[in-house]
């Protein structure tokens, strides 16, 4: 089985996962907005903005990615190039050091975090989002540093 055939069954199986987890934001931002919970929680005015910003990025970085999934099937010019660049030792060295997959679902999942603190508790809020920051700055520190280096 060659590298292309190998990434079309990966990347089917990732757009599925992509596809339903769209769905998760959608569905904590619905749900702590019915009367039940709004009278549970105490939604916090400044927190309006942030929580809606964050759901919009979130939703936003997954459609891009299947949107790039989806170009994989469709374009045919478009999956060599991404088979050339998952196959490239330089960037699979680099990747390797920056992107682990725990800083991935870390981010998703903080970000999941934010939408429902948002409507629990400001300071919660807050520090989770300031966590998410510097796992992001740190994050792009070391992808500058280990790209320079290599």
């Amino acid at each position: 089985m060659d590298t292309q055939e190998k990434l079309k069954k990966g990347i089917k199986i990732r757009l599925i996962v992509m596809s339903l987890s769209t769905l998760l934001p959608l569905v904590l931002l619905i749900l702590f907005s019915l009367p039940f919970f709004e009278q549970q929680f105490k939604v916090y005015n400044d927190l309006f903005f942030l929580r809606y910003a964050i759901f919009v990025l979130l939703e936003g970085y997954i459609g891009f990615k299947i949107y790039r999934y989806i170009r994989f099937f469709c374009d045919k010019e478009y999956a060599d190039f991404f088979v050339l660049r998952r196959t490239d030792e330089r960037l699979n060295f680099i990747r390797l050091k920056t992107n682990a997959m725990v800083i991935k679902i870390f981010i998703y999942v903080c970000g999941i975090a934010l939408i429902t603190t948002g409507f629990i508790n400001a300071i919660v809020f807050y520090t989770l989002l300031f966590i998410l920051c510097a796992v992001l700055v740190i994050y792009l520190f070391v992808y500058i540093y280990y790209s320079k280096k290599y």
